[in-house]
């Protein structure tokens, strides 16, 4: 009942899955194949040599073909037809060995028999060991042969699955940044509303001129905002495009304490990079360094590219970067730590080991003050993969 059982139990040979599962077996198959030829002059080398009763190398290399050749298509590809997408049950893989081990010996002698145009009969009439040496070294070599198709079979199946759970993880992870992304959105753009709305009210009787124009450009900046979280993706200018607008917002409400210079290499203009990547470093910058300065203030962006990576530095002369500020993101809106954390993992959703974050405090340029936050990555998603 065992093998009408194992046979119930197939795929119908034209299922799609099942053929491809055949065609992804046909390699290992061959392997097994060259396998099987090696072994089986081996054993021919060694009959020939060892058991004078086989009438030479000639002979003992084709019964030896003959018998393995057949062991193979009895064990090895009734396997495969039987089991394409897994390792083969204990039970079942005896049931091969006990069925093809006999039967090709038998078959696969008389076979080689027929060729030369002789008899057999030492199968049934043992001379000189002869037929003590062909079933050791059919049990040997098949034994030989399937253990080791079989491991094969196994340590591939534990690779799959562990490279699966990798990518299930790494699916996982790369959610989780998107959702902190959601998050950081939802803490960040409040944030910066309603402090711009406490200062309209303010500037609205003290200088109308100024309210106007501080209007003005939160407008243009809510707009891009909008046009921007529509997508996942912005090219590097409509990035900078974006901070203009944040930053000419933030130099009239804080005047003369705040001074800005935007750079961009054109050669970088189109280079496509996650949808407000750079504006909470900005944020960090001024609300950070910035705002407690009583003057002169300054923050430079700079994009260049260098050693054949796009990379953009984000430069204060601020009092400098508080580590215990990268573990804070309370304190009212998105805090250091908060939007440190969700570029990193931005960047690492989007360009995996290719990219990196770096900050420098005091900054290299400003002596004892300031801070530095580097961003390096691919130019492009074909960067990354090239390298």
């Amino acid at each position: 009942m065992r093998p009408v059982f194992l046979l119930a139990t197939l795929p119908p040979v034209r299922s799609a899955a099942y053929r491809a599962a055949l065609k992804a077996e046909a390699r290992p198959l061959l392997g097994a194949l060259a396998g099987t030829l090696v072994v089986c002059v081996v054993i021919a080398v060694l009959l020939g040599r060892y058991v004078p009763e086989t009438q030479g190398y000639a002979h003992a290399l084709l019964n030896s073909l003959c018998i393995g050749l057949l062991a193979f298509v009895l064990i090895n590809v009734t396997r495969v037809l039987l089991w394409p997408r897994r390792a083969p049950p204990l039970a079942g893989m005896l049931l091969l060995l006990i069925i093809g081990m006999p039967a090709s010996l038998i078959l696969g002698a008389s076979f080689a028999a027929m060729l030369l145009g002789e008899t057999a009969d030492w199968l049934w009439q043992d001379h000189g060991g002869v037929r003590a040496a062909a079933v050791v070294a059919t049990v040997i070599g098949t034994l030989t042969i399937t253990v080791a198709a079989w491991v094969h079979k196994y340590t591939t199946a534990v690779r799959l699955q562990s490279e699966l759970q990798q990518a299930r993880a790494e699916a996982a992870r790369r959610l989780a940044d998107e959702a902190q992304l959601r998050l950081l959105r939802a803490q960040l753009e409040p944030h910066m509303l309603f402090n711009t709305l406490a200062t309209l009210r303010t500037l609205i009787g003290l200088d109308p001129a100024r309210a106007q124009t501080m209007l003005d450009d939160l407008v243009s900046l809510l707009r891009a905002t909008l046009q921007a979280s529509r997508h996942d993706t912005l090219e590097l200018a409509s990035e900078f495009a974006l901070l203009e607008h944040y930053l000419r917002l933030m130099a009239v409400r804080l005047g003369p304490r705040l001074r800005f210079e935007l750079h961009l290499a054109p050669e970088l203009a189109q280079v496509q990079v996650p949808a407000l990547l750079l504006q909470p470093l900005v944020e960090n910058a001024i609300r950070h360094g910035i705002e407690p300065l009583p003057a002169n203030g300054e923050i430079l962006v700079h994009a260049r590219r260098r050693n054949g990576l796009c990379e953009v530095s984000i430069t204060d002369n601020g009092l400098g970067f508080d580590p215990v500020l990268a573990n804070n993101p309370s304190s009212g809106g998105a805090g250091a730590g908060f939007g440190l954390e969700a570029v990193r993992a931005r960047l690492r959703a989007a360009w995996g080991e290719h990219a990196r974050l770096e900050i420098e405090s005091p900054a290299p340029e400003h002596g004892d003050r300031g801070t530095r936050v580097v961003l390096a990555f691919p130019a492009s998603h074909a960067d990354a993969a090239h390298d």
